[in-house]
């Protein structure tokens, strides 16, 4: 077995495939010379002992499973320190998880957060914020473009009636003072979470055509 194959194969020892199906090593070793024929070429590591691929390991835990009755005490661990061995070996790995998920979550936090109030909000939110939270290149004047295109807004940024009717829009009206001190009313569009899901859908139907 040459050391590129070594190399490329995913592989696993006799005590590694005995841990993760609770018998002893014993069992492994038997079932491997049994199914000799089956198995093919197995390697042996410099050590000594087999190196199984994902193959092999299958055809044994199918023979185990098949041939033994896993509960018996003479295929469980024999003594405590095996045991203790084990769930340390179960406790690295459940770890390892672990620290997968949170760094996972740690990245997704963000966007979780924003998104879930959205969701959980009644109020509407703008296009710039819709646009970040559809992920949707370009930003808020993108999007309004893209609207704009579709029929859904007007020149001025504004829903049709038809689209605020069906809740997924609605005009607000902002006051704000220009530096002569007249006042002034800007009417701005949001977007309810209904009216996300709909350019989510329209978006999705652009990029497939």
């Amino acid at each position: 077995m040459s050391e590129l194959r070594l190399a490329t194969e995913r592989t696993m020892t006799v005590k590694e495939v005995a841990e993760a199906m609770n018998i002893g090593e014993s069992s492994v070793k038997r079932t491997i010379e049994k199914l000799r024929p089956v198995l093919g070429e197995v390697i042996k590591s410099r050590q000594g002992g087999y190196l199984l691929n994902e193959e092999q390991v299958t055809a044994i835990k199918l023979e185990v499973q098949k041939h033994h009755n896993l509960q018996n005490d003479a295929e469980l661990p024999k003594t405590e320190l095996e045991k203790t061995l084990i769930v340390v070996q179960a406790m690295k790995i459940l770890n390892k998880e672990v620290e997968t998920l949170q760094h996972q979550l740690s990245e997704a936090k963000p966007k979780i957060e924003f998104f879930d109030q959205v969701t959980n909000s009644k109020d509407a939110i703008d296009i710039g914020s819709a646009a970040k939270v559809l992920h949707y290149g370009g930003g808020r004047n993108k999007l309004f473009a893209f609207l704009r295109d579709k029929g859904i807004l007007m020149q001025n940024n504004q829903p049709y009636q038809e689209f605020i009717d069906r809740g997924y829009f609605r005009t607000i009206e902002q006051k704000y003072v220009k530096p002569d001190g007249s006042t002034h009313i800007n009417i701005k569009t949001v977007v309810y979470q209904k009216g996300l899901n709909f350019i989510q859908k329209l978006i999705n139907k652009e990029a497939a055509a």
